[in-house]
């Protein structure tokens, strides 16, 4: 069976830059999250929270989802960004099966100030590394290999070396123009609100972000509590991650 190329991320970890080299490669379908679709506005939505007023939509079930990314999948080939704990309510080794599985984290230092300044109440089950966790176990069981997981700094420190370490490990071209693209919209990839991906818009590559005005860890007892939380499953995944020189 053709597999769905899949990247399972943490939010605000460069997963989105990520996926818009992904569309300039050209050569892929390009899903934007789209089991988020089925955690806040499917009938077995997961989280009714973040968008109350949504009405239940059953083009978004789980099965749904991934039936019609299944048969997107025999016309080409399909890759996805999602957040973990977006899919871990179904995440089985049944469904992880139908996905080439790779793995984005980013040291919780910098993820969490930055969800933290979209939304200040997240909760553990948001931040994902726990999901994370668990999807890259399941994975490593299905295969008996390593999954590929990649660093955020790496990625934007070093992006041709990094990008071509996980091409050559997924098993897919490199294609060395798609690390540069023009800014324009993309509503395919803007259908969050809150503005999550305004810099990814108006950005050209992966460039590391200047610091903006974030919320300090050591100032906040969420985001301290968080950090703790993050942490460690940040540590044994970077143990794990590509190597790149």
């Amino acid at each position: 069976m053709k597999k769905i190329l899949a990247l399972w991320a943490v939010p605000r970890s460069t997963s989105t830059a990520f996926e818009r080299m992904m569309r300039e490669r050209g050569d892929f379908f390009v899903d934007d999250e789209p089991f988020g679709k089925s955690f806040y506005y499917s009938e077995e939505r997961c989280n009714t929270t973040r968008y109350p007023d949504i009405e239940p939509d059953p083009q978004y079930n789980f099965s749904c989802i991934l039936e019609r990314l299944k048969q997107e999948n025999e016309k080409q080939p399909v890759f996805i960004k999602d957040m973990s704990y977006q899919v871990a309510p179904v995440a089985n080794q049944e469904f992880l099966s139908n996905f080439n599985n790779s793995f984005l984290i980013r040291h919780p230092e910098k993820m969490l100030p930055s969800l933290f300044k979209n939304w200040s109440d997240f909760t553990l089950e948001e931040t994902g590394y726990a999901q994370l966790d668990k999807l890259f176990e399941m994975a490593k069981e299905i295969t008996g290999k390593i999954p590929v997981v990649i660093d955020s700094d790496d990625l934007v420190k070093k992006p041709q070396a990094t990008v071509k370490a996980y091409c050559n490990a997924i098993g897919i071209p490199f294609i060395e123009e798609a690390l540069e693209w023009k800014s324009k919209p993309q509503p395919e990839i803007n259908q969050w609100e809150g503005g999550w991906h305004n810099y990814v818009l108006s950005s050209q590559g992966f460039k590391e972000r200047e610091k903006k005005d974030y919320a300090k860890i050591e100032d906040s007892e969420h985001l301290k509590q968080a950090y703790e939380f993050c942490l460690p499953y940040y540590q044994k995944l970077y143990e794990n991650r590509l190597q790149i020189e």
